[in-house]
């Protein structure tokens, strides 16, 4: 029997990376590495990598929600205040019931939080932007009642060790970011439940004549959209040891733009964890060159938000290509 000589082993490798959307993200990322080395040679120290992997690991576990999320055609604009309100929960509960019990009361929490959010857009027909949106803003209204406007406590020890700590020269919170990452690769691309997320998002009637939930499975990526942004809340308590009001604000739009820059069709049916992953570290690479520049706050956020819209304007060039 003849072997099957499928068209991708005839491309050459240029082709092949010319193809393959996430491979030119990865080069993408050591490409804007090597360029900041050569800016500051500090950033080329094994140190300074750790530290970069360390900060990019709490967007990139907000981010794996906004993926679940925009894969079907969604997008998940709570994820700043419901991190934030994981984060003060976290650190005010340990005091008064331990760690343990306050990291399950938490996801709990953050899981019932992003089933409203998935009811108001399954059942309801809000528009997400619109259901995300409001919800933040009842998250951001109960973090303020919760905390009195002062959060209180610290973070546990061991939540400590993960966000600070290191196993084998290797930090723990890289390491734990690389275990949600593989769960949610095997999640998106070994289960049904993973097919039917690309299929709701390529095509929902399509979706729903197949015998697919569209409503089970638009409920579900916000659940764990939520859930994905509470345990970033407590990974980034263990880093800094507190928790403040405020914290999640700086991933808002980080997330989404992670997401596109990671090759994920903004409209929903394409792309995948692999590239966010990506996205997230070179977002956190463009943050050293412009601290290097000494580029403001307000430049950075400019920056994200041009960076969304070359790239909605890209696909929907493509859109009408097709």
């Amino acid at each position: 029997m003849l072997p099957v000589v499928t068209e991708s082993r005839l491309l050459s490798p240029w082709k092949k990376i010319r193809a393959s959307v996430v491979l030119k993200v990865y080069l993408t990322a050591i490409a804007l590495y090597i360029v900041s080395g050569l800016m500051e040679r500090n950033y080329f120290t094994l140190q300074h990598l750790m530290d970069t992997l360390v900060l990019a690991s709490f967007l990139g576990i907000v981010a794996m929600g906004q993926t679940l999320v925009i894969l079907t055609g969604g997008i998940d604009l709570s994820i700043s205040y419901v991190l934030n309100f994981g984060a003060v929960m976290m650190t005010q509960m340990t005091t008064e019931h331990g760690g343990i019990a306050a990291a399950v009361i938490v996801c709990l929490t953050g899981l019932v939080i992003g089933v409203l959010n998935g009811i108001g857009v399954a059942y309801f027909n809000i528009s997400p932007l619109i259901m995300t949106l409001g919800m933040n803003s009842v998250v951001k209204g109960l973090s303020l009642i919760y905390t009195n406007g002062t959060p209180k406590g610290s973070a546990p020890h061991w939540l400590r060790f993960l966000g600070t700590g290191s196993i084998l020269g290797i930090r723990t919170a890289i390491l734990v970011w690389i275990l949600l990452t593989l769960a949610v690769v095997v999640l998106l691309m070994k289960t049904t439940f993973g097919r039917r997320i690309y299929a709701l998002g390529n095509n929902p009637y399509t979706s729903y004549l197949s015998g697919v939930n569209n409503k089970r499975i638009t409920i579900s990526v916000y659940a764990l959209s939520s859930l994905f942004a509470v345990l970033a809340g407590m990974m980034m308590t263990g880093f800094s040891g507190l928790s403040y009001l405020g914290m999640g604000d700086m991933l808002l739009l980080p997330s989404v733009a992670a997401v596109v820059i990671g090759g994920t069709s903004i409209l929903g049916g394409m792309g995948g964890y692999l590239g966010t992953f990506a996205g997230a570290v070179i977002i956190y690479i463009l943050q050293s060159i412009l601290t290097i520049v000494h580029m403001q706050d307000a430049g950075r956020q400019i920056l994200y938000g041009l960076v969304i819209l070359v790239v909605l304007f890209l696909y929907g060039r493509d859109s009408k290509r097709n």
